[in-house]
C-alpha cells in the first residue's frame, strides 16, 4: 500500500490470511478494524492467539460479530468515526468435506456474509473491496481452465465451492455500476506461520514432530500449487493500488504432490514419517494448477517462495510454538 496512512477494515482478522494481512497492513503504518465471529470451525483457541498478538498494537481494533446479519456491520459505522479506504474481505467458513455435512453454515457464512459487506461497501461508497475465494470453485478441471473470467463455465464441485463463488457472482452483482472497485483474489492452497490447523502441511508437521501416524487421503501422488502466506499478504497489499475490476488467480507456478510435502518436512525435522494410507477423499481433485498471466498481467506479483524454504520456515515457527500447537484441537 501507499505510504498514507489508510484505515482498513479486514474481516476473518483473527483467521490464518486475515491476521497476516492486518498484521502487516499494522506495521506499514496503516489503522486496522478486524472482524471475527470466532466460529468452531477449527479450534477458537488459535483465533484467539491471533487476535492477542494484533491488539498489542494501538493502531488496531476489533470487533467480534457474525456478517451475515446485517445490521452488525452497521453498527460498526455508528460505533466508528472512520470512513474505511479499502476492505478486505476474508472471513469465511473453509473445509470441504466439512460443507456436505453442515451446508446451511457455508451459505450463510459465506454467501450471504459476502452478499452483506458487498452491500456495506456499496452503501458506504467505500473505494475498494477485495474478495478473497479460493481455487476449490475450479474443481479437477485441470490447469488450462483454471483461467480467471469464466465462471460461467465454472461448475463447483462441492457446497464450500459453491457457497464462494456465489459470493463472488452476488459482489460482483451488487457493485456493477457504483465507485467501487471489486477485485476477486482466489487462493491456492495458502500455508504457512499461524496456519489453519486442519489443513495439511501443519497436521503433516505436528504429526511427524510428535510422532504420530501422517493420515495420507488417497496415495499421495495429488499435486497442488501450495502458496506461502507472505507471497499471498504481497499479493493483497499489490491489489491496493489496481483500479479495476478483476478476478485474480493466487497460487504458485508449479505444484507438490502430498509425498512430496511429507519428504520435505522429513528433511526439515529430521524425523521420519510413518504414513497410515486411506481412503481418497469424496471428489479431491489430481491437479491444482493456476493459470497465473492475468495476475501477473495485472498486479506484477508472481509468488517468490518455493516449496522447500516455506516448509523450512514454517517448520521453524513450529517448534517455536510448539506447546501451544499440539494441544490444539485438531479437525
Amino acid at each position: 500500500m501507499s505510504n498514507v496512512s489508510k484505515n482498513v477494515l479486514v474481516t476473518g482478522s483473527s483467521g490464518f490470511i486475515g491476521f497476516n494481512l492486518s498484521k502487516r497492513l499494522l506495521n506499514e503504518g496503516h489503522k486496522v478494524t478486524g472482524i471475527d465471529s470466532f466460529n468452531e470451525a477449527y479450534d477458537p483457541s488459535f483465533k484467539r492467539l491471533r487476535q492477542q498478538i494484533l491488539k498489542k498494537d494501538l493502531n488496531f481494533n476489533d470487533y467480534e460479530l457474525n456478517l451475515d446479519i446485517y445490521e452488525n456491520l452497521e453498527s460498526i459505522k455508528e460505533n466508528s468515526d472512520l470512513n474505511f479506504d479499502i476492505v478486505f474481505h476474508l472471513a469465511a467458513r473453509a473445509g470441504v468435506r466439512q460443507s456436505f455435512l453442515d451446508p446451511i453454515s457455508y451459505i450463510r457464512d459465506n454467501t450471504i456474509a459476502t452478499t452483506n459487506v458487498a452491500n456495506f461497501v456499496k452503501d458506504f461508497e467505500i473505494d475498494k473491496l477485495v474478495l478473497a475465494s479460493t481455487s476449490s470453485i475450479y474443481g479437477n478441471s485441470g490447469s488450462n481452465k483454471m483461467t480467471e473470467g469464466e465462471d460461467e463455465k465454472i461448475e463447483p464441485p462441492s457446497i464450500y465451492a459453491a457457497s464462494k463463488l456465489s459470493g463472488e457472482v452476488f459482489a460482483k452483482n451488487i457493485l456493477e455500476n457504483t465507485v467501487s472497485n471489486i477485485i476477486i483474489t482466489r487462493f491456492f492452497t495458502v500455508y504457512g506461520p499461524f496456519g489453519r490447523p486442519d489443513m495439511s502441511i501443519l497436521r503433516f508437521i505436528h504429526w511427524i514432530v510428535e510422532g504420530k501416524k501422517v493420515n495420507l487421503f488417497g496415495d499421495g501422488k495429488q499435486s497442488r500449487s501450495f502458496t506461502y502466506i507472505d507471497d499471498v499478504t504481497e499479493l493483497l497489499i499489490l491489489c491496493e493500488n489496481t483500479n479495476t475490476n478483476c478476478t485474480l488467480n493466487v497460487g504458485n507456478n508449479s505444484t507438490s504432490t502430498l509425498i512430496e510435502i511429507i519428504q520435505y518436512i522429513e528433511e526439515a525435522t529430521g524425523k521420519k514419517a510413518e504414513i497410515d494410507y486411506q481412503e481418497r477423499a469424496y471428489k479431491d481433485p489430481d491437479v491444482v494448477l493456476p493459470n497465473l498471466e492475468n495476475t501477473k498481467n495485472t498486479t506484477g506479483w508472481t509468488a517468490k517462495t518455493d516449496i522447500k524454504s516455506g516448509i523450512e520456515n514454517t517448520v521453524k515457527w513450529y517448534f517455536v510454538n510448539r506447546d501451544l500447537i499440539k494441544n490444539l484441537k485438531y479437525i
